[in-house]
Protein backbone atom coordinates (compact mmCIF):
# COMPACT_ATOMS: atom_id res chain seq x y z
CA UNK A 1 0.00 0.00 0.00
CA UNK A 2 2.65 2.21 0.88
CA UNK A 3 4.31 1.01 -2.40
CA UNK A 4 1.48 2.15 -4.29
CA UNK A 5 0.80 5.48 -2.17
CA UNK A 6 4.71 6.30 -3.03
CA UNK A 7 4.08 5.74 -6.93
CA UNK A 8 0.90 7.59 -7.04
CA UNK A 9 2.20 10.13 -5.45
CA UNK A 10 5.43 10.56 -7.92
CA UNK A 11 2.75 10.10 -11.17
CA UNK A 12 0.92 12.79 -9.40
CA UNK A 13 4.21 15.12 -9.54
CA UNK A 14 5.13 14.08 -12.44
CA UNK A 15 1.72 14.84 -14.03
CA UNK A 16 1.92 18.44 -12.23
CA UNK A 17 5.51 19.21 -13.32
CA UNK A 18 4.43 18.99 -16.83
CA UNK A 19 1.22 20.70 -16.60
CA UNK A 20 3.27 23.33 -14.94
CA UNK A 21 5.74 22.77 -17.67
CA UNK A 22 3.14 23.28 -20.47
CA UNK A 23 1.21 26.01 -18.74
CA UNK A 24 3.86 28.21 -18.53
CA UNK A 25 5.03 27.33 -22.18
CA UNK A 26 1.77 28.38 -23.58
CA UNK A 27 1.34 31.32 -21.82
CA UNK A 28 4.53 32.72 -23.09
CA UNK A 29 3.48 31.60 -26.41
CA UNK A 30 -0.21 32.91 -26.09
CA UNK A 31 1.64 36.39 -25.00
CA UNK A 32 3.78 36.59 -28.28
CA UNK A 33 1.09 35.67 -30.51
CA UNK A 34 -1.30 38.14 -28.45
CA UNK A 35 1.26 41.27 -29.00
CA UNK A 36 1.45 40.34 -32.29
CA UNK A 37 -1.78 40.16 -33.25
CA UNK A 38 -2.45 43.71 -30.76
CA UNK A 39 0.18 45.32 -33.25
CA UNK A 40 -1.66 43.92 -35.91
CA UNK A 41 -4.98 44.58 -35.47
CA UNK A 42 -4.41 48.05 -34.13
CA UNK A 43 -2.25 49.12 -37.32
CA UNK A 44 -5.21 47.66 -39.22
CA UNK A 45 -7.37 49.67 -37.14
CA UNK A 46 -5.64 53.05 -37.69
CA UNK A 47 -5.24 52.14 -41.52
CA UNK A 48 -8.94 51.84 -41.61
CA UNK A 49 -9.46 55.22 -38.49
CA UNK A 50 -7.12 56.99 -41.92
CA UNK A 51 -9.58 55.78 -44.89
CA UNK A 52 -12.86 56.34 -43.08
CA UNK A 53 -11.65 59.75 -41.93
CA UNK A 54 -10.61 60.94 -45.77
CA UNK A 55 -13.69 58.91 -46.83
CA UNK A 56 -16.00 61.49 -44.45
CA UNK A 57 -13.50 64.74 -45.86
CA UNK A 58 -14.50 63.59 -49.24
CA UNK A 59 -18.09 63.21 -48.84
CA UNK A 60 -18.23 66.28 -46.74
CA UNK A 61 -16.55 68.08 -50.23
CA UNK A 62 -18.62 66.97 -52.34
CA UNK A 63 -21.70 67.98 -50.24
CA UNK A 64 -20.30 71.40 -50.01
CA UNK A 65 -19.54 71.43 -53.64
CA UNK A 66 -23.35 70.57 -54.27
CA UNK A 67 -24.84 72.79 -52.36
CA UNK A 68 -22.24 75.79 -53.73
CA UNK A 69 -23.00 74.26 -57.47
CA UNK A 70 -26.86 74.35 -56.88
CA UNK A 71 -26.48 78.32 -55.83
CA UNK A 72 -24.18 79.08 -58.51
CA UNK A 73 -25.47 78.85 -61.44
CA UNK A 74 -28.59 81.44 -60.96
CA UNK A 75 -25.76 83.81 -59.19
CA UNK A 76 -22.95 83.30 -62.13
CA UNK A 77 -26.60 83.83 -64.79
CA UNK A 78 -27.00 87.17 -63.04
CA UNK A 79 -23.47 88.14 -62.63
CA UNK A 80 -22.80 87.40 -66.62
CA UNK A 81 -25.76 89.54 -67.66
CA UNK A 82 -24.79 92.46 -65.48
CA UNK A 83 -21.32 92.49 -66.62
CA UNK A 84 -22.53 92.26 -70.55
CA UNK A 85 -25.02 94.82 -69.54
CA UNK A 86 -22.09 97.36 -68.32
CA UNK A 87 -20.22 96.40 -71.29
CA UNK A 88 -23.00 97.18 -73.70
CA UNK A 89 -23.72 100.37 -71.87
CA UNK A 90 -20.69 101.73 -71.69
CA UNK A 91 -20.79 102.57 -75.67
CA UNK A 92 -23.52 104.74 -75.16
CA UNK A 93 -24.84 104.87 -71.63
CA UNK A 94 -23.24 104.70 -68.48
CA UNK A 95 -24.04 102.13 -65.60
CA UNK A 96 -23.80 103.48 -61.80
CA UNK A 97 -21.23 103.76 -59.52
CA UNK A 98 -22.96 101.82 -56.97
CA UNK A 99 -23.99 98.95 -59.21
CA UNK A 100 -20.54 98.72 -60.79
CA UNK A 101 -19.42 98.50 -57.22
CA UNK A 102 -21.74 95.61 -56.19
CA UNK A 103 -20.62 93.62 -59.09
CA UNK A 104 -17.08 94.02 -58.44
CA UNK A 105 -17.87 93.14 -55.01
CA UNK A 106 -19.80 89.88 -56.08
CA UNK A 107 -17.21 88.80 -58.60
CA UNK A 108 -14.64 89.14 -55.79
CA UNK A 109 -16.56 87.37 -53.37
CA UNK A 110 -16.87 84.47 -56.26
CA UNK A 111 -13.29 84.71 -56.87
CA UNK A 112 -13.06 83.92 -52.98
CA UNK A 113 -15.14 80.85 -53.01
CA UNK A 114 -13.32 79.05 -55.66
CA UNK A 115 -9.87 80.03 -54.10
CA UNK A 116 -10.74 78.32 -51.32
CA UNK A 117 -12.15 75.21 -53.22
CA UNK A 118 -8.42 75.25 -54.80
CA UNK A 119 -7.13 75.31 -51.83
CA UNK A 120 -9.27 72.50 -50.18
CA UNK A 121 -8.26 69.93 -53.14
CA UNK A 122 -4.87 70.74 -52.74
CA UNK A 123 -4.99 69.52 -49.06
CA UNK A 124 -6.93 66.88 -49.58
CA UNK A 125 -4.55 66.05 -52.32
CA UNK A 126 -1.54 66.39 -49.67
CA UNK A 127 -3.59 63.89 -47.75
CA UNK A 128 -4.10 61.20 -50.08
CA UNK A 129 -0.04 61.56 -51.28
CA UNK A 130 0.83 61.45 -47.93
CA UNK A 131 -0.46 58.96 -46.08
CA UNK A 132 0.63 55.46 -47.12
CA UNK A 133 -3.29 53.91 -47.03
CA UNK A 134 -4.87 56.15 -48.81
CA UNK A 135 -2.35 56.33 -51.46
CA UNK A 136 -3.79 53.47 -52.98
CA UNK A 137 -6.28 56.18 -54.17
CA UNK A 138 -4.63 59.19 -55.08
CA UNK A 139 -4.16 58.52 -59.10
CA UNK A 140 -8.24 58.61 -58.81
CA UNK A 141 -7.75 61.80 -57.05
CA UNK A 142 -4.96 63.35 -58.40
CA UNK A 143 -5.71 66.46 -60.36
CA UNK A 144 -8.41 67.58 -58.61
CA UNK A 145 -6.60 70.93 -57.34
CA UNK A 146 -5.85 71.58 -61.25
CA UNK A 147 -9.51 71.18 -61.91
CA UNK A 148 -10.49 73.61 -59.23
CA UNK A 149 -7.85 76.10 -59.99
CA UNK A 150 -8.93 76.09 -63.97
CA UNK A 151 -12.22 76.82 -62.64
CA UNK A 152 -10.74 79.65 -59.93
CA UNK A 153 -8.71 81.36 -63.12
CA UNK A 154 -12.09 81.02 -65.03
CA UNK A 155 -14.22 82.89 -63.13
CA UNK A 156 -11.71 85.41 -62.27
CA UNK A 157 -11.60 86.36 -66.14
CA UNK A 158 -15.27 86.27 -66.49
CA UNK A 159 -15.94 82.31 -67.61
CA UNK A 160 -18.88 81.57 -65.58
CA UNK A 161 -19.73 78.69 -66.81
CA UNK A 162 -16.54 77.27 -67.64
CA UNK A 163 -15.78 77.61 -64.06
CA UNK A 164 -18.81 75.93 -62.92
CA UNK A 165 -18.21 73.25 -65.23
CA UNK A 166 -14.71 72.72 -63.95
CA UNK A 167 -15.85 72.48 -60.52
CA UNK A 168 -18.44 70.15 -61.36
CA UNK A 169 -15.85 67.43 -63.03
CA UNK A 170 -14.22 68.31 -59.29
CA UNK A 171 -17.16 66.97 -57.79
CA UNK A 172 -17.39 64.08 -60.24
CA UNK A 173 -14.00 63.21 -59.17
CA UNK A 174 -14.09 63.49 -55.59
CA UNK A 175 -17.22 60.80 -56.17
CA UNK A 176 -15.19 58.85 -58.03
CA UNK A 177 -12.77 58.26 -55.10
CA UNK A 178 -15.34 58.25 -52.59
CA UNK A 179 -17.26 55.07 -54.66
CA UNK A 180 -13.81 53.18 -54.95
CA UNK A 181 -13.31 53.77 -51.24
CA UNK A 182 -16.46 52.40 -50.40
CA UNK A 183 -15.94 49.70 -52.60
CA UNK A 184 -12.59 48.03 -50.42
Amino acid sequence: MKRISMIALACLLALCAATAAFAQTRRRTTARKSRASTTTAQSAETNASAARTAATRVAEQIKSLGKFLYLYGPISKELAASEAGASSSSGGGQTSPAATETMQRNRAKLREVFEGYRQQMDELETLFSSNQELRKYYPRLLGVAASAAQAENAVASGRYDEGGRALLDVMNRLTDVLLEMRGT
